[in-house]
């Protein structure tokens, strides 16, 4: 996914006055559990300015990668529950609840949802030589004599995940083959090395517009507005492949609603202008909710993974 910093111009215009003391510091971490320079750490700079204009605070934004994002999370928990600490993360926090045991905080009672700031879709994708055209042929190809395999970024991640969604809805098991990183997996993909891969949107985009990969289906019951003639799961016949990648804001679990309402409305004002709703569009991103709408959709994804990952017996690395 590739996100740019926010354009000085974006400083002038920028909605000021909903910055009502949440805290008595006069600055707001963004804890975001995953190393710099990767998708969620660029959608924090997308927003951290704009938020601490809007908050009339000074936002930084702090990174604790490690553990699948578990470190990040947890440092979150432990935090000061009064508005001065956020966590930006993404699907990986619902996730790592079933891949990973004995987590050092409870992700449905110690962590509380702010604001979803977009899903973004998922797109199975297929090396060109493989000879397939369409999640039917895919399916049949992936029953015949030899399994075919999938890169990822490894055990528990959401391309692992993902793929192991397909090879259970076509009841195909496959070979893995994790990699450090999306950009080996996909490297290996163009080149010939791997069958197929599963990633968000606008990881494959470039690579599908310009035939170095063969798009299959979205995990959705809607096309990408990115990618328009590439049908849905459901329209391909496997309605159970669905799957996105959302990027949240959340809080600890004791910060008080006040708090969180006035992170929600700053939130959403960030959110609607103009260029940064023209940014993360360009990043994929669908589907902003409110709080109310990201808590819905926390234990709808709880409620779905939790269960499936422990059938299906995935563990983080």
């Amino acid at each position: 996914m590739r996100l740019n910093w926010l354009s000085s111009s974006l400083l002038c215009g920028v909605l000021a006055g909903s910055g009502a003391a949440l805290a008595q510091s006069d600055t707001v971490k963004i804890i975001v559990p995953f190393a710099a320079g990767g998708p969620a750490d660029q959608v924090a700079r997308i927003i951290s300015t704009p938020l601490g204009l809007a908050l009339g605070k000074t936002v930084v934004i702090d990174n604790r990668g490690g553990a699948g994002g578990v470190i990040g999370v947890a440092a979150v928990a432990k935090s000061p529950a009064d508005g001065s600490t956020l966590l930006l993360t993404t699907s990986s926090f619902v996730l790592s609840a079933g891949t990973t045991p004995n987590l050092p905080y409870n992700p449905r009672k110690d962590i509380e949802p702010v604001y979803l700031l977009g899903e973004v879709q998922t797109l199975l994708a297929v090396r060109n030589s493989l000879g397939v055209n369409n999640l039917n042929e895919l399916v049949a190809k992936a029953k015949g004599g030899n399994k075919l395999n999938y890169g990822s970024t490894g055990m528990g991640g959401t391309m692992h995940i993902g793929a192991e969604l397909f090879a259970k809805a076509a009841n195909a098991p496959m070979v893995h083959i994790p990699y450090k990183g999306a950009a080996p997996a996909l490297t290996d993909l163009i080149a010939g090395n791997v069958d197929l891969v599963n990633a968000d949107v606008p990881i494959l985009r470039a690579y599908v517009k310009d035939g170095r990969v063969k798009p299959i289906a979205i995990y959705d019951t809607k096309r990408s507005p990115h990618l328009p003639d590439v049908p849905t799961s459901v329209e391909a016949g496997l309605p159970s492949l669905q799957m996105s990648n959302w990027y949240g804001v959340l809080v600890p679990a004791a910060t008080p609603l006040e708090a969180r309402r006035k992170l929600e409305d700053a939130l959403a004002r960030v959110v609607r202008q103009p260029e940064i709703a023209a940014r993360l569009n360009e990043a994929g991103f669908i589907n902003p909710r409110d709080m109310a709408g990201f808590k819905a959709k926390l234990d709808a994804d709880f409620e779905r993974w939790l269960p499936w990952l422990k059938e299906a017996n995935i563990r983080a690395e």
